[in-house]
């Protein structure tokens, strides 16, 4: 049975029957509870009061806003979409490339 390996099976891409939770999702999801867990003991080492419980609902908020897929990739995830935009940021968009192109049908005429 495990004898052939076809290819095109990547185990870390393939789409899981429960939730649709992929290695990468469950890797994002364990760092912003790691991240979470550590700020909830800084904070608030002996009593977690109101202040702490709206941090872990915020947390775990944005942990399911990161794992959702990206408008403009639909096989990427949002927080992919987030660091893209920020690492980036300086350099021009597409449209803005092609915009200040130019046409060389026009200057044959």
């Amino acid at each position: 049975m495990y004898e052939h390996f076809t290819p095109g099976r990547n185990i870390w891409k393939k789409v899981s029957r429960w939730l649709f939770f992929t290695m990468e999702r469950i890797f994002v999801l364990v760092i912003v509870f790691g991240i979470t867990y550590l700020m909830i003991k800084s904070f608030y080492p002996y009593n977690i009061g109101r202040y702490g419980l709206i941090l872990i609902i915020s947390n775990a908020l944005l942990a399911g806003f990161l794992i959702l897929p990206s408008p403009s990739n639909p096989m990427g995830l949002m927080y992919q979409e987030i660091l893209r935009g920020i690492l980036k940021s300086s350099k021009h968009a597409t449209g803005d490339l092609t915009a200040i192109t130019e046409n060389k049908k026009r200057e044959e005429n």
